[in-house]
């Protein structure tokens, strides 16, 4: 993607805090290349507009308010009717797990709120040129860079394949036992269903908990909810 001052590169901002959509409109309005040409606190208010109006690039909150269509729905509908939008994440919600999601889904870049303000500057101008934005440690933190799917548009949305037991980190058994405690299962139902110590589940279901980077399975469905509800 090639912008200049004369042909400033198009943003568009999605957050529902009035407050940082007003600061990052200021913010980025500085920067002579590039023009903010929508600010919106919904993603329906999003979508109708990018129906008719072009953008290049949108920053996208990952978690809005309730009731709200936004995390991976929103980043497979957006990939699957504007493919050549760049997207870039800009979220407090920096596990890991989230992150490739969030990447593996269609996002360009996840920038957490974290950071400081400069970096960002920086971060849509990465993505802005076709590459991939992490940050150096969420980078250092994933067992892999991950890679962009390509999502397939179907009557009705797009396709959902990537769910929280597909994390790639996870070996086969440690996802058939996040899948069963997802389910709402014991560490003993879980052995008797599939003829192992109770010991050795407990062991892969801890593992797979520090690879998600959570400790608890209160944080485990919370992280399930973000990841699967939004």
């Amino acid at each position: 993607m090639k912008w200049s001052v004369v042909s400033p590169l198009r943003i568009v901002l999605l957050d529902d805090h009035a407050l940082i959509r007003e600061a990052l409109k200021v913010r980025l309005s500085t920067e002579s290349d590039f023009k903010v040409v929508g600010v919106y606190s919904g993603s329906a208010e999003l979508l109708e507009v990018l129906r008719s109006e072009k953008a290049d690039l949108l920053i996208l909150d990952y978690q809005l308010s309730d009731g709200e269509l936004d995390g991976l729905r929103l980043i497979q509908l957006l990939r699957s009717h504007y493919p050549e939008l760049r997207i870039l994440i800009f979220s407090s919600v920096e596990r890991p797990a989230t992150v490739n999601m969030a990447i593996r889904a269609g996002a360009n870049g996840f920038f957490g709120k974290s950071q400081e303000t400069e970096e960002l500057i920086r971060a849509i101008r990465t993505v802005a040129l076709d590459r991939l934005y992490l940050s150096p440690s969420m980078a250092a933190e994933l067992d892999s860079t991950p890679k962009m799917s390509t999502v397939i548009a179907q009557e009705g949305g797009a396709v959902e394949a990537d769910t929280l037991v597909n994390y790639p980190a996870l070996s086969p058994k440690e996802r058939e036992v996040l899948r069963c405690c997802l389910d709402g299962m014991s560490v003993s139902q879980i052995a008797i269903k599939f003829l192992r110590s109770r010991k050795t589940i407990s062991g892969q279901k801890q593992a797979a908990l520090r690879k998600l980077n959570v400790r608890t399975d209160t944080e485990l469905f919370k992280l399930h909810l973000d990841l699967k509800d939004i």
